[in-house]
């Protein structure tokens, strides 16, 4: 059949098949679909970026926190080297000796030092002139020591009531002779300033604990402590 009978049969033209066009309402709807999705992505994109910052953050933050706790054995090595003198004067010295055991809090600081502020400042190079405690671009290193021991002792007290006064023990050259002993031959030590302590007498020791608190950059804190053991009388 051919087009012209049909238009004589019908009297109307067919029209060809053209594709149908889509409502704006139907446009409007794929824009949003679209937004959404940009606005997805964005947002997937600002959070890789945040937790990539906050990876760096805690590295950097961990490096600073590990410097400071190695920093603090020159704190150490620091109330190592004053501590024979603080102990034979036997006098309290205001935010670094103290001649009797102090109370602690729950981390085990001694709680009587309330304000670190007070405490002397040194770097870690093993200086000898203190600096200053607020300077945030160096590691700062603090010490305070307290002597293990409830009542003060004398030095002409025995063994036995020494103990029951202090954390005391037997005296370094005790179970050997002075070239033999394992104990003398580990009480001869260098520290890193470079002094040489020589091995004790035969006399009872002491303990003494030993507070050592680092400050570093970004506001990094880390607190040591070391008990260290001398003779006494």
């Amino acid at each position: 059949m051919t087009l012209l009978p049909l238009i004589r049969a019908t009297g109307e033209c067919p029209l060809p098949a053209w594709p149908r066009r889509r409502s704006r309402r139907q446009d409007g709807i794929v824009v949003f679909i679209a937004l959404i999705a940009v606005l997805v992505l964005s947002l997937a994109a600002v959070a890789l970026l945040r937790s990539t910052d906050t990876a760096g953050v805690i590295s950097g933050n961990v490096a600073f926190k590990e410097a400071a706790t190695a920093a603090a054995d020159t704190g150490a090595e620091r109330a190592f080297n004053a501590l024979p003198t603080l102990a034979k004067n036997d006098v309290d010295v205001a935010n670094t000796y103290f001649r009797l055991m102090q109370p602690v809090d729950t981390a085990g600081i001694p709680s009587t030092i309330n304000n670190w502020a007070s405490v002397p400042c040194y770097d870690t190079a093993g200086g000898s002139a203190t600096i200053d405690c607020t300077d945030e671009s160096l590691y700062r290193v603090q010490y305070v020591i307290d002597r293990l021991c409830t009542v003060a002792p004398s030095t002409t007290d025995p063994l036995t009531l020494l103990t029951s006064k202090c954390v005391a023990g037997q005296p370094f050259s005790a179970g050997g002779d002075a070239a033999g002993s394992d104990n003398n031959s580990h009480a001869q030590t260098t520290n890193v300033f470079g002094s040489l302590t020589p091995p004790p007498p035969t006399r009872p020791t002491i303990h003494y604990r030993v507070t050592v608190r680092v400050l570093g950059p970004r506001s990094t804190v880390s607190i040591v402590q070391t008990t260290i053991e001398l003779p006494f009388g």
